[in-house]
């Protein structure tokens, strides 16, 4: 099963569990210390703040889907 699948799935059972690292988080270090955290603990997707270097980092770490969120969305195209 897809990661996708898994989160449509987890959503539609409600039991989804999304760890949020911090809208303003851009502590590369304190990031990836939260979404490993998220990924062992049995987290079903992780929120970031939105940095396409950081989002790069992140993807790297873990397998889980990765949200994005800014203050200025536009930032990130």
């Amino acid at each position: 099963m897809s990661i996708y699948s898994q989160l449509a799935t987890a959503l539609a059972e409600r039991k989804a569990l999304k760890v949020i690292s911090g809208l303003t988080n851009f502590d590369t270090a304190k990031v990836s210390a939260i979404v490993k955290a998220a990924q062992a603990g049995g987290a079903t997707f992780v929120d970031i703040a939105a940095d396409q270097a950081l989002v790069r980092h992140v993807r790297q770490l873990i397998d889980l889907p990765i949200c994005v969120s800014a203050v200025e969305p536009e930032l990130f195209v």
